[in-house]
């Protein structure tokens, strides 16, 4: 299935640029609360709007935000299992899983994103690691890396085809010389 493997091909290339963005968020977060507490990111919208939005773009990105690279492999790869499974039998049961696992991925992110950037509001105190330090935000060479790492991903959630364009026809190509090859027929 060529487009099963194009897609492959596209989530990689997606991961490439969303991973990394979250280890940039992490990162960053690090570097400017000095801990890696999951409690100490509790108000971070507050404190820090940058590296929230930032965290929050990764992780929908990360996830398969429609009109975001991520999106568009997904959704190639629930479109090859599609053409790929016998409806007749019980093998439509195999689209159930990919698609629980999205929906639980979805669920599981905005938990975390109302639990670590918005829960607490303003009684939501500086985490102790910052000694009384005011929480600082990324700076502007952080939030230039951010923004770049999300305008590839955007750009290639919405014109998907600058990348997919290669990736299908080296599928292509592959798939007919393994063909040609005889591999596909029972060769070795």
């Amino acid at each position: 299935q060529p487009m099963g493997w194009a897609a492959a091909l596209f989530m990689m290339f997606a991961h490439g640029i969303i991973s990394p963005m979250l280890f940039a968020v992490c990162g960053a977060f690090k570097h400017h609360y000095h801990s890696m507490e999951i409690g100490a990111m509790r108000g971070m919208a507050k404190h820090s709007p940058w590296l929230a939005t930032s965290m929050m773009f990764a992780w929908m990105a990360s996830l398969g935000l429609p009109l975001l690279a991520g999106f568009v492999a997904e959704l190639m790869m629930l479109i090859a299992l599609w053409y790929f499974i016998d409806l007749e039998g019980w093998s439509v049961l195999w689209m159930i899983g990919p698609a629980l696992v999205l929906a639980l991925t979805a669920a599981y992110y905005l938990w975390s994103m109302q639990r670590t950037i918005f829960e607490g509001g303003d009684e939501t105190q500086p985490p102790a690691s910052l000694h009384g330090d005011p929480v600082p935000d990324i700076t502007n060479e952080e939030k230039l890396a951010m923004l770049i790492l999300a305008a590839f991903t955007i750009l290639f959630g919405i014109l998907p085809w600058i990348g997919l364009d290669m990736m299908d026809s080296y599928c292509r190509e592959f798939f007919g010389t393994m063909i040609t090859n005889g591999i596909f027929k029972g060769g070795a």
